[in-house]
């Protein structure tokens, strides 16, 4: 069964993914005020987490990169995806600033591993005369992502999902 334009779905999928990625990626300094108050950690020891997440975010491109050729696109990106999901999930069960740290430090190379399996995603997928516009679609997922992520971390952190229960007709 051949679908109609199913490599603009991919790069669809893929933005959907570069806008997760920055969502995740925002959510620690959108809630940065709260997070420093609960865990004792002033603003250099907020600096040096935010740090550890780059350092580790830049060695991982490399790596990613040779990941994604060795094991391909789809099982790369699946496994990029899931271990920033983890990583930004054990990331609320911070205790202080080590676990934080930690936490963070783990977050960088997951994320970093999106950018190398989206660039082949399109070379795989799109003629030379669309990679350009494919690109400049997924690479928007970033920006998209940055813009959401306090609108939706900020709500879901001070009101939970209460709105859901209202929404199921629940309250």
């Amino acid at each position: 069964m051949k679908i109609r334009g199913l490599r603009w779905w991919i790069v669809l999928l893929v933005f959907l993914a570069a806008v997760l990625n920055y969502v995740h990626r925002q959510a620690l300094p959108a809630l940065a005020p709260t997070i420093q108050t609960e865990l004792g950690i002033d603003d250099r020891e907020y600096a040096d987490v935010l740090n550890l997440f780059l350092l580790a975010y830049m060695v991982a491109y490399l790596s990613s990169g040779k990941l994604i050729d060795r094991f391909g696109t789809r099982a790369g990106m699946a496994f990029f995806v899931v271990w920033w999901s983890v990583a930004n999930i054990a990331t609320a069960w911070s205790q202080g600033l080590p676990s934080m740290a930690c936490c963070r430090l783990m977050l960088g190379p997951g994320e970093a591993g999106i950018w190398p399996a989206a660039s082949k995603v399109v070379s795989e997928w799109f003629p030379a005369r669309e990679r350009a516009l494919a690109i400049g679609l997924y690479t928007l997922g970033a920006t998209a992502g940055a813009a959401l992520a306090p609108y939706i971390v900020i709500p879901l952190a001070t009101q939970g999902l209460s709105w859901s229960a209202s929404w199921l007709g629940q309250g």
